[in-house]
């Protein structure tokens, strides 16, 4: 994707210094439903990396492969275009490469954006597997949950993040209180 992304990054930028709050984190940590409540809140848009795959999957002649390049790309357009119009907007995606948050930080602040990086987390893994087999997402064309699996293979692969930014807990904190802390760094 890099030279795809690089014409992201060579866009005009905006004066108007949007915020863009990156939400990412393994399933089930509670990365949606904080993204959903902020965008109610601050009634601003999401860029949902599930719900661009959930529309990619009814066409079935795209690969694994091909259907990952257009799901990044399609987030990487979003995100710059709502920027390039100064408009605020919500990233909910895995996130869970160094690189994956890096780009988006870099496409956020070239064209003239503040970016915010939000972790969630869930440290109770009973909370959280519950939460997981038991929750029917309703995405059109993508999966109501992923099986457990799946979640400690992500657990596996995701790169501590070492940048500044919010570690939320979902355990432990209601996704109100999640959602104070956030506007509270973005200084809403």
């Amino acid at each position: 994707m890099t030279e795809a992304y690089q014409r992201y990054l060579d866009l005009e930028p905006t004066t108007e210094s949007p915020k863009v709050v990156l939400i990412a984190g393994i399933p089930g940590t509670g990365k949606s439903t904080l993204a959903e409540s902020l965008a109610r809140t601050l009634r601003r848009p999401i860029v949902s990396m599930d719900w661009v795959q959930g529309t990619l999957t009814q066409f079935p002649e795209l690969s694994d492969e091909t259907a990952r390049a257009l799901v990044d790309l399609n987030i990487v357009a979003l995100i710059a275009r709502h920027v390039q119009l100064g408009v605020d907007v919500i990233v909910d995606v895995a996130g869970h490469t160094r690189e994956a948050r890096a780009q988006v930080r870099e496409l956020v602040e070239r064209l003239g954006g503040v970016f915010v990086g939000v972790e969630c987390v869930c440290s109770d893994e009973g909370v959280h597997r519950s939460r997981v087999e038991g929750r029917s997402r309703g995405i059109p064309g993508w999966y109501p949950t992923v099986p457990w699996t799946h979640v400690e293979r992500m657990r596996g692969l995701w790169e501590p993040w070492e940048d500044d930014h919010l570690v939320l807990d979902s355990a432990v904190e209601t996704v109100d209180s999640s959602v104070k802390r956030v506007l509270d760094a973005l200084g809403d």
